[in-house]
């Protein structure tokens, strides 16, 4: 009998509250699925030796790609691997994420 008890009592309790996610966790996190979504890379034209963004997969929020487009040619004159291209590219999805943020104080 104790366990249907227990189970009358769970049944009966209001439902667990939880605290609301921050706005800017949201951002964070909306952020980071764009990022994950999207597939960049560069290409050099032989004769004239322009360098273009080439999307193989969009984030869908054509900002965001145009951001990191605008980025990743930025960064490729300079960088030569992996981890350099990150620690380029950081602060322009940072300025990203402080414009959905609204520039709120204590966001990144």
């Amino acid at each position: 009998m104790p366990a249907i008890f227990l189970f009358a009592a769970l049944m009966l309790a209001p439902p667990p509250t939880y605290a609301p996610t921050s706005p800017a966790a949201d951002e964070i996190v909306v952020l980071g699925e764009r990022m994950r979504r999207l597939k960049l890379a560069t290409k050099t034209d032989r004769k004239t030796g322009a360098t273009t963004c080439l999307f193989k997969r969009r984030s869908g929020d054509p900002a965001f790609d145009t951001l990191m487009c605008d980025a990743l040619l930025a960064c490729a004159k300079t960088v030569t691997t992996r981890s350099q291209m990150e620690a380029c590219i950081g602060p322009h999805v940072e300025a990203y994420a402080r414009t959905l943020s609204g520039g709120r104080p204590g966001t990144s």
